[in-house]
């Protein structure tokens, strides 16, 4: 089998400017996007890729081969506030993980202009330039009495239908059934977490998938992780996945799987990794005499929307 899914990132920002005095707000910007990086997609086959929120005076327009802000100011690693949740009332469906970073007093004085998260100051997952209300290009000024708020909100759209076909092998290679499959993503939770894109866990069902983002496939015959699942990077930006169901794993009836990853948002902690579920036609019987691998292809870009 080989199932072949992708996902889409992104992100926008919000940034307000707090009197250290009192805690009110002196100014704030409306909501602005940002534009994802090679490099910060490259970079999430590799390990954590954010872990800070940077800040600078460059007005430069953002473009995809650029790796650091224009004229850095400041950057801070300061969770103030997180939240997270989905949007699965209508498509595109996504994850959503809102976290708030805190610049202390003074520290990114000056006129901001540009913004971005990444794993070091001058390695960027994202950068955007400050925008007003008309989208136009703008600065946000921060006093040596202020401190700065950056709100930014993390998306994830997981392909929204799957389909195909593929051939089933014996150990010989040679073809013993072709096979169509079709599928949705699972929505079970987000998590502000940002490390490697990486597998989790591998399920096997004997009924249909769910009908809906939200509902799982029925009757599970048995699960696999590492080192049974295991990943190799083709690309930067994606992920092979394989898993072996040795003799005694999830005999009987395959008809439906949910592939779980984790990186993209979602922690893997069993209930909220990211999720594919699938059914295939016609469906497989596997014996205790037989040892059966199943192939999966994820790759990862920006979203532009």
């Amino acid at each position: 089998m080989q199932l072949q899914a992708h996902s889409k990132v992104g992100a926008r920002f919000k940034l307000i400017v707090r009197k250290a005095s009192d805690d009110s707000i002196a100014r704030e910007t409306d909501w602005f996007h940002n534009l994802v990086l090679d490099t910060g997609l490259n970079r999430m086959s590799v390990g954590t890729w954010i872990d800070r929120c940077c800040v600078g005076t460059g007005n430069s327009t953002p473009v995809a081969t650029q790796t650091a802000l224009n004229a850095f100011l400041a950057s801070t690693t300061t969770r103030q506030a997180t939240t997270t949740g989905t949007q699965t009332t209508t498509s595109p469906y996504y994850r959503w993980a809102k976290v708030t970073w805190r610049f202390g007093q003074g520290v990114a004085a000056g006129n901001v202009s540009e913004v971005g998260l990444g794993w070091g100051n001058a390695n960027l997952w994202n950068r955007a330039l400050i925008k007003d209300a008309n989208g136009n290009p703008t600065t946000i000024t921060v006093l040596s009495d202020e401190y700065l708020d950056v709100v930014s909100e993390i998306r994830n759209y997981p392909t929204q239908s799957l389909s195909g076909a593929f051939n089933l092998l014996d150990k010989n290679s040679a073809v013993i059934g072709s096979y169509t499959y079709n599928g949705i993503p699972w929505f079970s939770g987000t998590y502000a977490d940002f490390s490697k894109i990486a597998p989790y866990q591998l399920s096997v069902y004997s009924g249909v998938k769910g009908t809906s983002v939200t509902t799982a496939p029925s009757t599970q015959l048995g699960s696999i992780t590492t080192p049974a699942i295991s990943a190799t990077y083709p690309t930067p930006t994606s992920m092979q996945v394989v898993g072996t169901f040795n003799l005694n794993d999830v005999n009987g009836t395959h008809q439906s799987f949910l592939l779980q990853t984790v990186g993209l948002m979602t922690y893997g902690n069993g209930s909220n990794p990211e999720s594919y579920q699938f059914q295939i036609s016609p469906t497989i019987t596997k014996t205790s005499s037989q040892i059966m691998t199943y192939a999966f292809t994820m790759s990862w870009g920006r979203y532009i929307g």
